[in-house]
C-alpha cells in the first residue's frame, strides 16, 4: 500500500474514482446497484424499518441501510449480494469494509460468510470468529491476482445451518488498489467532513461528502499539538485512510481547511 508517513507514524492514501458504485447501500433496497437474494427475507439489505435491530446490535456502521446476512435461526438461510465492477489495475487489491457478528452468536463453524471473486472463494468466516467483531471492524481480503483492469464479478454469501441464529452485518463496502480506496461515497450529497469509526483502533476515515478541490488536512491532539498534516489538490470523490496505530489513546481533532471555510470533527483513538 502507498503511503504518505507523517508525524506521530501516521499515514494516509488518498482515494480515487468509484469501481464499486453504492458501497453503503444507500440507494436502497432493489435499487438494482447490487444483485440481491435471501432465501428467507428475499434480500439481505436492510435498514431500521425494515428489518429492526436485533434487540439493538444489529445498525449500520454510516447512513441509514446495511447489509444483514443471517438472522432467521433456519438451517436453510442463504443470501448473497454481487456486483460486476471493474478492478483497476495495480500491484496490490483488497475488497475492503467493514463487519460485525452481533449476538445471539453460534458457535459452529458451519454458520459461515464467504466472499468469491468470479466464482472462487477468496475469504471466509464463521460464527467461530465472532469474538473478533463484536463491533464494526474494518477487513480485507488480499485479490492481487484480478487487479487488471477488467470487470470481476465480487460476491458476498451468508448461510445460516440452524442453531443460534448468526448475525452477519455489512457495510461501506470498496476496493483499495495500490493503496487507492475506491467505492465509498454514499454520503456526497452531505456537507461538510465525516470521521469514522468513533471511537477508532488502528484506522481513521475521512470522508469529504460533497467537498470539491484542495484542501489541506490537520489532525491535531487536545493542546492542539499538530500530529499529523496534508494537503490534497482534489478532494472531490475522495476518502482519506489514516493509520492511527502508533497514536496514543485519547481525543484528537480532524481540521479541514477547504475553500475559505474550516470543518472540524473529534474522534477517539482506543486501541
Amino acid at each position: 500500500m502507498k503511503h504518505i508517513t507523517l508525524l506521530a507514524g501516521m499515514a494516509i492514501s488518498c482515494g480515487g474514482f468509484a469501481q464499486i458504485n453504492d458501497g453503503g447501500f444507500e440507494a436502497g433496497i432493489g435499487a438494482g446497484t447490487w444483485n440481491e437474494a435471501s432465501a428467507t427475507f428475499g434480500t439481505p439489505i436492510c435498514d431500521a424499518a425494515t428489518c429492526g435491530t436485533g434487540g439493538g446490535p444489529c445498525v449500520p456502521h454510516t447512513g441509514s441501510l446495511f447489509v444483514w446476512f443471517g438472522g432467521s435461526g433456519s438451517a436453510g438461510e442463504i443470501a448473497s449480494l454481487d456486483p460486476d465492477a471493474v478492478i483497476p489495475p495495480g500491484p496490490t487489491a483488497h475488497p475492503v469494509g467493514f463487519l460485525k457478528i452481533a449476538a445471539p452468536r453460534a458457535g459452529a463453524g458451519a454458520n459461515y460468510l464467504q466472499a468469491y471473486i468470479d466464482g472462487v472463494e477468496v475469504g471466509m468466516l464463521t460464527a467461530q470468529d465472532s469474538a473478533a467483531y463484536t463491533d464494526y471492524t474494518a477487513v480485507s481480503v488480499p485479490i492481487d491476482a484480478y487487479a487488471d483492469g477488467a470487470a470481476h464479478n465480487i460476491k458476498l454469501e451468508g448461510k445460516e445451518n440452524g442453531g443460534n441464529t448468526f448475525n452477519v452485518l455489512v457495510d461501506d463496502v470498496a476496493l483499495e488498489v495500490d493503496g487507492m480506496i475506491t467505492g465509498l461515497f454514499e454520503n456526497e450529497s452531505l456537507p461538510g467532513i465525516q470521521v469514522y469509526p468513533n471511537p477508532a483502533n488502528r484506522t481513521i476515515n475521512l470522508s469529504f461528502n460533497a467537498l470539491r478541490g484542495g484542501a489541506i488536512v490537520d489532525i491535531l491532539d487536545v493542546a492542539g499539538k499538530v500530529v499529523g498534516n496534508i494537503t490534497v489538490s482534489d478532494v472531490t470523490r475522495r476518502t482519506l485512510q489514516f493509520d492511527a496505530g502508533d497514536l496514543v489513546n485519547g481525543l484528537y481533532f480532524v481540521a479541514v481547511q477547504q475553500a475559505g471555510k474550516r470543518f472540524t470533527e473529534r474522534v477517539v483513538v482506543a486501541h
